[in-house]
């Protein structure tokens, strides 16, 4: 055959010409299934983090509490005991150690220290004055993150979510009261003792030290609700004492197991408040106790009169889904429904807290905080216990109804009427239940801005009387110098008489409203009033307004900008 030749294999070619041409053209690739790999799209796609259910609730329940704790946090002026810490704080910053060791009636708790290093850092305003606490209260809702071991996935949630929208607790760390730092400690040493029992160890019982010398120095409420604590730890030990076997040897092998762990718990928290309870040994340790004690008890019949007046009705119309929840949780547990040592103690301190408040108890308004807390543990374990039921898909709905109605409380309480308005009509007056001590009117730092503002700094004295009983002013007149002769001061103060009723606030006179409190008259609250009072805020008994006027004597015309 033409143009063919015989290759060595026995395979037949064509000519020269096909093998070159053959050996010219790129080999093809075979075909496959597989595709090329989009290493963007992989790397773009790749999972970080997947949020659960759980998650996503912790992650609403941090923002919500740091947005109703931390907006507008000024907007409230202060009152009469947080003015008189603010004004200690502000010596602390300008005089240092000098300022804890002079003034008559300073108690510099370890609350005003850090205060007077945040005045000496960024100023000293209302916002301010209020950091400390309302870090408190956020960590309160943080310290059921830590309580997830012991009462639950579900009720840690519900325990964090229960206190981010009350309406006390709400209320109280953005108005500095320093009961929410020393229940934060609270929380938090009973958080560390729990962990503790599943993983003991030296560093944890000197935080727990740390914790309880915290929670005792931070406000005289330290020590009621540790004498609580202390009364339900020994009647949960003598139940156990009678139903257990074997009760010397057990206390023996306890002792000899944790003894380390005890002393090494004493000695930090002994050392730490004896130090923040003398303000770093600058005030006398007897005259410091002795105050916080006559501040935190006081005869039982003031006690229970005060609880009745002031601590019961904000259970019943501010806290009325806790309170329902901690009743469901106490039954669930009673019944053995629930089962642990650590929610048999609560119930038992949840009673005893009350038992406390009602006989001994001082009990400010603020003081509610105190029985909240082992309250809001209960409704925690209730929540869960019924989380983990079949019924819950029909249960969530009554509490979602619930839940939106203490949202509206708490918004209602915290921003739309968080300061008395003196000059409200009497028959629109509104009112919280907050206000059983008196509370500072919107109007006090209107007009003691006006009256700062008409006197230049050359002239800048003031005359206040009875500086003690009224800390507000000299707060909002900080910037001004004492004078004790009006005819020496640029701005001259006279508090007026106390007027209730139609008379109270009236925008008339020439004086305004100063401070306002309620007391309010149960004995004529119908079903219908209370509903109304719930959705408004609105009094149904007179409340009690004292007058203020602010004078110039001789006002300078160029005032301030």
């Amino acid at each position: 055959m033409a143009g063919t030749d015989r290759i060595p294999d026995d395979q037949w070619r064509l000519g020269d010409e096909s093998i070159e041409r053959a050996e010219r053209e790129p080999q093809l690739v075979p075909l496959t299934n597989e595709t090329a790999v989009n290493l963007s799209h992989e790397r773009l796609s790749r999972p970080v983090y997947v949020v659960t259910a759980e998650h996503l609730g912790w992650y609403l329940i941090a923002v919500y509490a740091l947005v109703t704790r931390a907006i507008a946090l000024g907007a409230r002026p202060l009152d009469a005991v947080q003015a008189r810490d603010a004004l200690a704080a502000l010596a602390i910053a300008m005089h240092g150690s000098a300022a804890l060791a002079s003034g008559a009636g300073l108690h510099a708790s370890w609350v005003a220290i850090l205060q007077g290093w945040i005045f000496a850092a960024a100023g000293a305003t209302d916002a301010t004055s209020r950091i400390v606490v309302m870090l408190s209260g956020l960590l309160i809702v943080a310290s059921g993150f830590a309580m997830r071991p012991f009462i639950g996935r579900a009720g840690a949630l519900a325990f964090a979510a229960l206190i981010a929208i009350s309406p006390s607790v709400t209320y109280f760390s953005r108005g500095g009261s320093t009961p929410i730092a020393s229940i934060a400690f609270m929380m938090i040493a009973i958080a560390i003792a729990q962990s503790m029992r599943r993983r003991p160890g030296v560093i944890r019982a000197a935080g727990l030290g740390v914790a309880i010398a915290l929670w005792l120095s931070a406000d005289p409420i330290g020590y009621l609700t540790a004498a609580a604590m202390i009364v339900s730890l020994i009647l949960v030990g003598a139940g156990d004492a009678v139903r257990l076997d074997h009760r010397r040897l057990r206390l023996r092998v306890w002792w000899d197991r944790r003894r380390v762990l005890v002393i090494v718990c004493a000695i930090v928290a002994a050392g730490l408040w004896l130090l923040l309870t003398t303000a770093f040994f600058t005030r006398s340790l007897a005259t410091v106790v002795e105050y916080d004690l006559r501040a935190a008890f006081v005869p039982p019949s003031i006690a229970f009169g005060r609880a009745v007046r002031r601590l019961l009705p904000i259970l019943v119309a501010y806290e009325f889904l806790l309170t329902i929840l901690a009743v469901v949780g106490a039954f669930a547990i009673v019944s053995r429904r629930i089962a642990g040592r650590f929610a048999a103690w609560s119930v038992v301190w949840a009673i005893v807290s009350l038992v406390m408040l009602a006989t001994v108890g001082a009990n400010r308004s603020d003081a509610v905080s105190a029985i909240l807390l082992p309250l809001t543990i209960l409704a925690a374990y209730g929540l869960d216990w019924m989380h983990q039921s079949e019924r819950w898909c029909s249960i969530r709905y009554a509490i979602a109804a619930g839940v939106a109605l203490t949202l509206y409380v708490q918004l209602t309480a915290n921003f739309v009427y968080p300061a008395p308005d003196t000059s409200e009509a009497p028959w629109r007056r509104h009112a919280l239940l907050f206000w059983s001590e008196p509370a500072t009117s919107i109007q006090t730092v209107r007009e003691c801005r006006r009256a700062s503002n008409a006197v230049s700094p050359a002239r800048a004295s003031a005359m206040i009387p009875d500086d003690n009983q009224t800390p507000q002013l000299r707060w909002y007149l900080r910037d001004f110098a004492l004078s004790d002769s009006p005819a020496d001061a640029s701005i001259v103060v006279t508090i007026g008489k106390t007027q209730s009723g139609a008379l109270a606030g009236n925008p008339d006179a020439p004086d305004f409203g100063f401070e306002e409190w309620w007391t309010p008259d149960f004995g004529t609250l119908t079903i219908a009033g209370a509903i109304r009072y719930l959705l408004t805020q609105r009094a149904w008994s007179d409340v009690e307004i004292r007058d203020l006027e602010i004078a110039i004597p001789q006002p300078d015309h160029t005032p301030l900008p």
